[in-house]
C-alpha cells in the first residue's frame, strides 16, 4: 500500500481532504483527530488492510507519520 493510500484512510477517518494532511502534522493539535476519528481510523484499517489495531497503538499516535506507520 502506498503512503498516499494510507493517508486516504486517515483522511477519511478524520473527514478531511487528503491535501490537508502532511506527514509531519501534529494530530494532537487537529480538532478533527478526536475519539470518533480514532475509532473510525481503527475500523478503516481493519476493513481495508485486515489489521486490527490495539487502542494503545493508536493512543501513542502524535504525527500523521505515526498513524501511517500503523498501516501495513
Amino acid at each position: 500500500m502506498t503512503d498516499f493510500e494510507k493517508i486516504e484512510i486517515l483522511a477519511e477517518a478524520m473527514d478531511v481532504d487528503v491535501e490537508d494532511l502532511n506527514e509531519t502534522d501534529d494530530l494532537t493539535q487537529k480538532t478533527e483527530w478526536d475519539s470518533l476519528a480514532v475509532l473510525s481510523f481503527m475500523a478503516n484499517v481493519a476493513a481495508k488492510c485486515g489489521k486490527k489495531l490495539k487502542p494503545q497503538e493508536v493512543q501513542d499516535v502524535v504525527t500523521v507519520r505515526d498513524a501511517l506507520n500503523l498501516i501495513p
